[in-house]
């Protein structure tokens, strides 16, 4: 059986979109191909509990260890799993040279999305379509570079997704009131969802909501007092196993730029991002430009009118809407994971030949 150690982290502070897509290939490297798997994780409880309750094994860190020594700590874990491959998908400084003498070794590097020089010792790239990837320098790179929609890592349920997608577009359409989903990721550590909150109570239009709360909120009671005031009802669900579902009755979406962004375009739901920061407004472009979404940019930039005039705005334009939809589907097919996990077994085969 073949090993495989993912490194990654996930938590309130950074997020969980790094576990969630390590997750979703190695359910895929687990299920199909029949490969061990392990994990590596530095930090964040929430994170290696989502990673635990998959039933994969988790090696964290030495305790207490002030000389922390990032290489031999990954060269332990390796040893201890007899992994063949890694898939990194961190951004913490790890250097190049400690990834370099693993692949000396060996171990099949391979990286998603990252920025970082360590990619330039993979022998596995891979990268979503936006404008950052074209500015990086490979200089030096000798492994296999894939950029393109076809990439994008998404869970297994969106990958299976597009029954729901035609089961409930027409319920969409016949339904007299349109239904707006929130959502800002795992964790939203700078609570977007009550900026949006407040934008859809300016709204005079009629339409439901749906707010959902990723596992790592942590505001739950502040926003709890917020919706008690509000005139417009506001159906919040917590932590929801069935996303993909609540996704396709979704006429349009209120959310965070982030891996949600690429499950709604995989549904097809037409989206308004918010933006943590201006390295995701960026790569929110990318969606603008192929006319996929619209962006507002980074949120500290953005009002509460601001947003509920951009919400109105593609509300009350149906053409709009269903250019939106229909171009997201176009480019994103959600079966990244799959292409992703053949070409990592492909490795092995040729070199077990």
């Amino acid at each position: 059986m073949t090993s495989i150690l993912f490194r990654c982290d996930g938590s309130p502070d950074i997020g969980l979109g790094h576990v969630i897509r390590c997750l979703a290939i190695a359910d895929e490297l687990h299920e199909v191909h029949n490969c061990h798997i392990a994990f590596a994780m530095r930090t964040g409880p929430l994170g290696i509990q989502m990673v635990e309750e998959k039933g994969y094994q988790v090696i964290p860190p030495p305790k207490g260890d002030l000389s922390f020594d990032y290489g031999v700590w990954l060269n332990e874990c390796v040893k201890k799993v007899d992994a063949r491959a890694i898939v990194f998908d961190v951004r913490d400084g790890l250097t190049r040279a400690v990834v370099k003498e693993l692949r000396n070794n060996g171990i099949l590097i391979v990286t998603i999305d990252d920025p970082e020089d360590k990619r330039l010792s993979a022998d596995l790239s891979f990268y979503p379509p936006v404008p950052q990837v074209k500015r990086i320098d490979w200089t030096g790179f000798t492994g296999n570079l894939h950029i393109g929609w076809e990439w994008v890592i998404l869970r297994r349920e969106f990958a299976n997704a597009r029954h729901f997608v035609d089961k409930h577009s027409k319920l969409k359409t016949k339904n007299s009131k349109p239904r707006i989903l929130v959502t800002m990721g795992g964790s939203d550590p700078q609570g977007m969802t009550f900026k949006a909150v407040k934008a859809l109570e300016l709204l005079e239009e009629e339409f439901e909501v749906v707010v959902v709360l990723g596992a790592g909120f942590k505001h739950k009671k502040q926003l709890d007092n917020l919706l008690s005031g509000c005139k417009q009802h506001f159906d919040v669900r917590n932590n929801v196993q069935n996303m993909a579902e609540i996704m396709s009755k979704s006429n349009l979406a209120v959310a965070s730029f982030g891996a949600t962004a690429y499950e709604l375009a995989a549904m097809g739901v037409p989206a308004i991002y918010l933006c943590l920061t201006e390295d995701h407004a960026e790569s929110a472009s990318a969606f603008v430009e192929e006319g996929m979404a619209i962006s507002l940019g980074v949120f500290t930039h953005v009002n509460t009118k601001m947003i509920a005039k951009g919400i109105s705005n593609v509300l009350n334009n149906k053409s709009l809407l269903s250019k939106l939809a229909d171009n997201a589907k176009k480019h994103i097919d959600g079966q990244g994971v799959t292409r992703i996990s053949r070409l990592i077994i492909e490795r092995f085969v040729t070199e077990d030949e």
